[in-house]
């Protein structure tokens, strides 16, 4: 008997090893979503149109990103993926409900024309006059030229060029290469620069503050060279389109008392530039 309950015990515990803490594929599907609805969101225009929206599911999906590079996919880690998702969702909805926010002109009043005016009286009939003396014989009037033709309308102006919206890329504490998230960012990023030859971008490296100011100052270089050499190997864009940066912890866009503000200061931006 004892040695049956040893064999059942040793079969949990390897079930358990063999099931690891990593994200599963439907986990890995929503952390999809909740991007693509950002990313719909920030292409519409949100970022002006619902700005407290915006930024909330911005924060949110940093940490969603945070969570799914370091691979937690167990609790109490879970909890907070799966919270962090569906606030990056909903938020993104919300301001998606908000877009676009131009007001339409103001319809201008038309004034009716005014009544016309009463015909006068009609004048009493004249004294008949004497018969006027027959007119001289005049030549006809020569035929008036013709009417110049009207001028062509106006070709309708070109249609507006769409917005390019690149994604920030996210790196881990201290590291320098490319996460599975941070390259499917990339792949979107390389199409755009695919398609549109014509462009040039600045990649700005950026990280927390955490170590010198000189060690962050080349991790930012290296993270900034990481992202050029991956749209190089894999989409054959030229190096005189991609202009290096390194701002090391000089630039953070949240707060870095947080470990969600320092997730998000460790990134790598693009800029289009001239």
């Amino acid at each position: 008997m004892k040695r049956i309950w040893t064999i059942w015990i040793l079969l949990v515990l390897g079930a358990m090893v063999a099931s690891g803490c990593g994200l599963t594929q439907q986990q890995l599907r929503q952390v999809d979503e909740a991007r693509d609805l950002f990313n719909k969101a920030t292409a519409a225009g949100a970022k002006k149109c619902a700005p407290c929206q915006y930024a909330q599911a911005e924060a949110y999906l940093a940490l969603v990103n945070h969570y799914a590079e370091i691979g937690h996919g167990c609790s109490p880690y879970l909890d907070k993926q799966v919270h962090s998702i569906n606030i990056v969702k909903d938020k993104s909805l919300e301001a998606l409900k908000l877009t676009p926010c131009e007001k339409p002109p103001a319809p201008v009043a038309v004034t009716p024309p005014p009544p016309p005016p009463a015909p006068p009286p009609a004048p009493a009939p004249p004294a008949p006059a004497p018969p006027p003396p027959a007119p001289p014989v005049v030549a006809p009037p020569a035929p008036a030229p013709p009417a110049p033709a009207p001028p062509k309308p106006a070709p309708p102006p070109p249609a507006p060029k769409p917005t390019l919206v690149f994604d920030t890329i996210y790196f881990a504490p201290n590291k320098t290469n490319i996460s599975p998230f941070a390259a499917k960012a990339l792949d979107r990023s390389g199409t755009i620069l695919k398609e549109n030859p014509q462009i040039k971008v600045e990649i700005g490296g950026h990280t927390d503050p955490a170590g010198p100011e000189n060690v962050n100052q080349k991790m930012s270089e290296k993270r900034a060279q990481s992202a050029k050499k991956y749209l190089t190997d894999k989409f054959g864009i030229s190096e005189n389109r991609l202009v290096l940066k390194g701002y090391g912890s000089t630039k953070p866009i949240a707060d870095n008392k947080t470990e969600e503000g320092r997730s998000k200061n460790r990134r790598a931006e693009f800029r289009i530039i001239p």
